[in-house]
């Protein structure tokens, strides 16, 4: 990513308690819930778990009853592992979350958490709005070989590796940043989520382009926001799956670059989900 916005990077402890569900392949999927209102579900992207979206889920705890959770083979959530990874298993994950909070919800999703959102929303996985930061469709090839590479590196345990091949490819950052990341406390954090990137992986294989049929058929209100500081591909593609969505809306963050900021996303949501 040309500007990665590192000064927007959100990593806290809200020292919360650890409720559970179990989705339906029998994984526990584990979120942090605060705040009193309508419910919100907060899905993250690559590399991410809760404590990264500590800030958005306490400016959305204001208004609403924020489930922020940890997708399957990071954080507090288990991975079964119940044969070869698909987006449906994690589907299922946000729909049991969705079911813990009450049967629907708003939905906001990061990246290539919108890669689950989407899909959910077009199956009807129930839903009152949907909200989505930059979802990476139709962006750059990674090279020839690099998924293998990633997962050799993984059962080697060469794990810091692992972590920067797949910031460099799927992440987009560049070298500086890597190695910025790479002596910033959040990196302890990446390190113990790796065994989770080849899921990351496939979504963004699988989305070569932008899913016009599935967009079509999202029939909630829906909300694409993005950086101004991104690249141009990224703004394009944004304000295409704000289009392809019967009522969908795009809007940007001057603020922003792929690091989403966290104080405007809350005050954006918080206007859109009301």
């Amino acid at each position: 990513m040309t500007d990665a916005n590192i000064e927007n990077l959100d990593y806290g402890n809200r020292d919360l308690p650890i409720e559970k569900v179990t989705s339906a392949d029998g994984t526990t999927i584990a979120y942090e819930k605060s705040g009193t209102g309508p419910p919100v579900i907060i899905i993250g992207g690559g590399l991410n778990e809760k404590a990264m979206h500590a800030e958005l889920a306490e400016g959305l705890s204001e208004n609403f009853t924020v489930y922020n959770y940890d997708r399957r083979a990071r954080g507090d959530s288990d991975d079964k592992r119940v044969g070869p990874y698909t987006v449906d298993r994690e589907i299922e994950d946000l729909a049991a979350v969705i079911e813990a909070a009450g049967g629907t919800a708003h939905v906001f999703a990061n990246c290539t958490g919108s890669m689950i959102a989407v899909p959910a929303a077009a199956r009807g996985v129930p839903m009152l709005k949907l909200a989505m930061y930059e979802p990476p469709y139709s962006g750059p090839k990674v090279p020839p070989g690099y998924t293998e590479q990633l997962m050799e590196l993984l059962e080697q345990d060469k794990i810091k590796e692992a972590v920067s091949l797949f910031l460099k490819w799927d992440a987009l950052f560049t070298e500086d940043e890597i190695e910025f990341f790479s002596t910033h406390p959040i990196w302890p954090a990446f390190e113990a989520m790796a065994h989770s990137m080849p899921y990351d992986s496939i979504l963004s294989d699988d989305a070569d382009r932008v899913p016009v049929e599935e967009l079509g058929a999202i029939t909630v209100p829906s909300l694409v926001l993005g950086g101004n500081k991104s690249p141009q591909w990224m703004k394009d593609m944004c304000q295409a799956v704000a289009d392809g969505i019967p009522r969908g809306e795009y809007v940007t963050m001057d603020t922003a670059g792929h690091l989403m900021d966290d104080t405007l996303g809350a005050e954006l949501l918080t206007k859109f989900f009301r």
